[in-house]
């Protein structure tokens, strides 16, 4: 018995969870029906990180700035300027460690700079990271030129993690993600800055009275915005093997789709980084799937922005119907304890 009460409380925490497990099962069910070749097990990893790799990366940054229930538009911008700067670095002939530390260093800035321009300035994110992610694809431009870098720009150093197999068949840039999304876990769920950011995303007039600095927290949200930007030009140049100023440029729509579909609220404070994963692998299953069945791009984009909406519909009919059933149960109640 608790067991079973045990399981259903697990179950009633994490719902929408529960939910994304079921249609990842469903998703894995058509893309095999869809392709034999989905079931390879090299197929799906190598497939999945190759699709969903910069995704994930950017989402991860993405998920800690809507927490505190604010957005930023310019992490796409951000990635260019990272590939073009490893490009322009490695040409240069500088070891990959220092330009790491170059490329993050300015990427966390420039992330600690939209927050500092929105909570100084009272100014809304939409509009300040709008106007920023025009500021970086100019300076992409500017570094990389019209033409960009290609193949021969990169010292094999430099495509090291984007593009190597550990033996033969696993990608060191899935490592890399996973080793990121523990990290966000920890972070978002086990530290007193995780539980800063729910606080900052329900009610920021409680969490100033509490004695926190709401500024500080919004800032240091989106300068692991940038900094997760810097390692998405990592990954982005290894698998690629290029760079130009529009790199990434549609990336934001499959972004914003992982996180409405992982259970996060565009008001902040709500979501878990378990929902992100889970929404994250239904949605590589989903592309993938129609990859390897010749779905048209611009069909497999559709879908997904199909998918965003419903994810945003979907919770709120939900909550419509729980809220009628509530108030119904309600008068049901009171009517029958005055008819006694």
């Amino acid at each position: 018995m608790k067991a079973g009460n045990k399981l259903k409380s697990l179950l009633g925490t994490y719902n929408w969870e529960t939910l994304l497990l079921a249609f990842n099962i469903i998703a894995a069910v058509a893309a095999t029906l869809l392709s034999p070749l989905y079931l390879d097990a090299f197929q799906i990893l190598y497939s999945l990180q190759q699709s969903m790799g910069i995704t994930s990366i950017l989402a991860i940054g993405f998920m800690m700035i809507i927490l505190v229930g604010e957005i930023d538009l310019s992490l796409p911008a951000l990635v260019a300027v990272g590939t073009v700067s490893f490009a322009r670095l490695s040409v240069m002939g500088l070891p990959l460690g220092l330009s790491v530390l170059i490329v993050f260093t300015f990427t966390t800035l420039a992330g600690l700079l939209n927050g500092y321009l929105i909570v100084t300035f009272s100014l809304p994110s939409m509009a300040v990271t709008l106007g920023m992610m025009g500021v970086y694809r100019a300076l992409a431009l500017w570094i990389g030129g019209y033409e960009g870098f290609g193949v021969d720009a990169f010292k094999p150093s430099y495509i090291y993690v984007g593009d190597t197999l550990l033996a033969g068949f696993l990608p060191v840039s899935f490592l890399l993600l996973v080793f990121l999304f523990v990290l966000a876990w920890l972070l978002v769920h086990k530290t007193v800055f995780g539980r800063l950011l729910y606080a900052t995303g329900n009610n920021r007039r409680a969490t100033y009275l509490a004695g926190h600095s709401i500024k500080s927290i919004i800032v240091s949200a989106y300068g692991i915005g940038g900094l997760m930007a810097g390692v998405a030009a990592l990954v982005y140049i290894g698998q690629y093997q290029s760079a130009r100023a529009d790199n990434v440029a549609n990336i934001l729509l499959f972004v914003v789709a992982c996180i409405a579909l992982g259970g996060f609220s565009l008001a902040g404070g709500k979501g878990r980084v378990i929902g992100l994963v889970l929404s994250i692998l239904l949605l590589g299953t989903i592309q993938n799937g129609m990859g390897l069945a010749n779905i048209p791009g611009p069909v497999q984009t559709l879908v997904i922005g199909l998918i965003l909406i419903a994810s945003i519909v979907i919770p709120v009919v939900i909550s419509s119907i729980s809220g009628a059933i509530l108030r119904a149960k309600n008068i049901a109640e009171r009517v029958s304890a005055s008819s006694k």
